[in-house]
């Protein structure tokens, strides 16, 4: 039974990751363009580059992709390192409407939003085909989650799991290596974030392991940037160097102020999957806060360890 169930639940979790990949990849088809002129225009000021990030990340449904983007634009000269540092936070503020939208467990929306998507595709409107297929993505994400929920049930009762969720609520830094290693093998930390929630729907995980495997998640993504920066120049590395040192130091303020996050998330929502996402927004507004007003003073830094 339990082999059957982590098949399955594998098996969810690719369809999962394929339908966040595809929908981001036709967001990016669709809009991209129009939001990388957009990223290398925002002016100068910190916080309009920050809600510039918000709002691609926001679109776009992927943080990694913002990050990679602004990276490739720094490379070529068309933004400045403190504005790339600046859009990078705010695009992990944005990466967490994900988490908020997916908590709220629409998947009874999947299979109308799939029927919508080929509607909209059989109709001789050509510019309404990237729409269809990013609800097609959409569909499928919602589709994963359903079934990666369903095929975790029978996983609870397994001393195994129950061991490893027990020692990530009692001790976090055991839960953020735990959600750091998942999210540099998967190479997403929404496939992590995934599969917390489906934990999390099925109320089989506490609140603070679900929090410190998210953690860690958000750290273990900032892989994809700096493997990205690669080659490139040394301006380019450093921004793609910012979106680690965000994280790091957002892990270090939310292990910091641990007890009050976990106080503020449990109450904010009644239900464990809101309580999550709740969390994952407000780690990550910490972690703006804290670093905006810095971001010149990082740049120097960051700027001066590439040289």
């Amino acid at each position: 039974m339990a082999v059957e169930a982590v098949a399955g639940a594998a098996g969810y979790l690719g369809l999962f990751i394929f339908g966040l990949h595809f929908m981001s990849r036709q967001l990016s088809g669709a809009a991209g363009p129009a939001l990388r002129r957009l990223l290398s225009r925002v002016a100068g000021r910190t916080w309009s580059a920050f809600l510039a990030g918000c709002l691609v990340t926001a679109a776009l449904q992927s943080s990694s992709l913002t990050s990679v983007m602004v990276v490739g634009l720094v490379n070529s000269r068309v933004m400045g390192l403190a504005q790339a540092i600046a859009v990078i936070i705010g695009a992990n503020v944005g990466t967490t409407v994900k988490a908020q939208l997916l908590s709220f467990n629409l998947h009874r929306l999947a299979l109308p939003l799939l029927g919508a998507a080929v509607l909209l595709y059989l109709l001789p409107l050509p510019r309404l085909r990237p729409a269809s297929a990013a609800l097609v993505g959409f569909g499928l994400v919602l589709l994963g989650m359903d079934g990666l929920t369903r095929s975790l049930a029978p996983l609870q009762e397994t001393p195994l799991v129950t061991g490893m969720l027990s020692a990530a609520g009692a001790a976090p830094l055991k839960g953020l290596a735990g959600g750091l290693a998942a999210s540099i093998a998967l190479q997403s930390s929404s496939a992590v974030m995934g599969l917390v929630l489906g934990l999390a729907l099925d109320n089989a995980i506490s609140l603070p392991a679900a929090m410190a495997i998210l953690i860690g998640a958000d750290l273990g993504t900032c892989t994809t940037a700096l493997v990205a920066s690669l080659g490139m120049g040394r301006t380019a590395r450093a921004a793609a160097w910012s979106h680690f040192l965000f994280n790091l130091i957002s892990l270090f303020l939310a292990l910091l102020f641990f007890p009050k996050l976990l106080w503020l998330a449990t109450a904010s929502a009644r239900m464990l999957p809101r309580q999550l996402a709740n969390f994952h927004t407000l780690y990550n507004l910490l972690g703006a806060i804290a670093l905006l007003p810095l971001t010149p003073l990082l740049a120097h830094l960051l700027d001066r360890r590439e040289r």
